[in-house]
């Protein structure tokens, strides 16, 4: 009677397992490919950037999870803030409804990022100590935290113009 009852009880928790197996194997379905736009995708740094800021969007994500918009830190680049190694946040916000995004890259973040501004004792910043990025390109991704769907595009830095 004991060997039935165990018995019973392994051909039970086997079943158990299996379920749970299956079930997490139709969690991973694949969804949509994420994609991720930068507009404008060329920038000259300057005090525009805060009055029009560059807006992250794209498609493909969970509906209303949050989706964090980074840049890759390429090596050799130091960014004040961010240890080495590491990738720049520069924005953030939910997917809508349908997994669409738009976001705003917000006027501290530029401030702090692009132009590596210092700060002065009366909270402005100081441009005369700013070490913008140097003119390149650079990765940008957009990351779904519930998804882990990843949108990737770049952004353009361009020298300013010479002075006449």
């Amino acid at each position: 009677m004991k060997t039935n009852r165990w018995n019973l009880l392994a051909c039970i928790l086997i079943f158990g397992v299996i379920l749970v197996a299956l079930g997490a194997c139709a969690t991973l379905k694949p969804g949509p490919k994420a994609t991720l736009q930068v507009t404008p995708d060329k920038v000259v740094l300057s005090p525009a950037l805060i009055k029009e800021p560059i807006v992250f969007s794209g498609s493909g994500f969970e509906a209303g999870e949050i989706v964090v918009v980074e840049m890759l830190v390429p090596e050799g680049l130091t960014i004040k803030g961010v240890p080495k190694g590491e990738n720049v946040g520069i924005g953030n916000g939910n997917a809508d409804a349908d997994g669409n995004i738009s976001i705003k890259m917000g006027a501290m973040t530029t401030l702090n990022t692009l132009f590596q501004v210092d700060w002065t004792p009366l909270i402005k910043p100081d441009f005369k100590k700013a070490k913008p990025l140097p003119p390149g390109t650079y990765d940008i991704i957009a990351s779904g935290m519930i998804s882990e769907r990843v949108g990737k595009a770049q952004l353009t830095l361009l020298p300013p113009p010479e002075k006449k």
